[in-house]
């Protein structure tokens, strides 16, 4: 499974519903801040990658959240 693959499955588990990779944005997706924090600690979980909160808001898509775990990765 590759690391897209692995984000949309995060994506998935908290909104309990099928996921595109660039697509679905957050927001579309009735994501708030509660789900926003589940996010981030299951991505934190997944990837071993911290991310602030904002970055959800940021980058809502699963394409685009990866992208800010890469980075995370690069700098750690």
């Amino acid at each position: 499974m590759d690391d897209l693959q692995r984000m949309r499955k995060v994506w998935e588990f908290i909104f309990e519903k099928s996921v595109a990779d660039d697509a679905d944005f957050f927001t579309d997706l009735d994501g708030d801040s509660m789900a926003a924090a589940a996010l981030v600690h299951h991505v934190a979980e997944e990837f071993g990658v911290s991310l602030p909160l904002f970055e959800v808001f940021d980058r809502p898509t699963p394409a685009e959240l990866l992208a800010a775990v890469r980075e995370q990765l690069s700098v750690g």
